[in-house]
């Protein structure tokens, strides 16, 4: 699999109640990440995960 980013971009809407939200954003602040990092490369994480494929620990 090819590690480098192009520029296509996918832009993801989620609704979260108050407390899914205080919880991403625990996880983003603990694991040193924004939001929109912390959900992509854990989106990403998942999607490998589902497909069978090595995670890359850096993506």
């Amino acid at each position: 699999m090819n590690n480098q980013r192009t520029t296509r971009k996918v832009k993801l809407q989620v609704w979260l109640t108050e407390q899914e939200h205080e919880l991403l954003q625990q996880a983003a602040t603990e694991t040193g990440q924004g939001m929109s990092s912390y959900v992509r490369s854990t989106v990403l994480k998942a999607i490998k995960a589902d497909l069978g494929v090595t995670v890359n620990p850096e993506v």
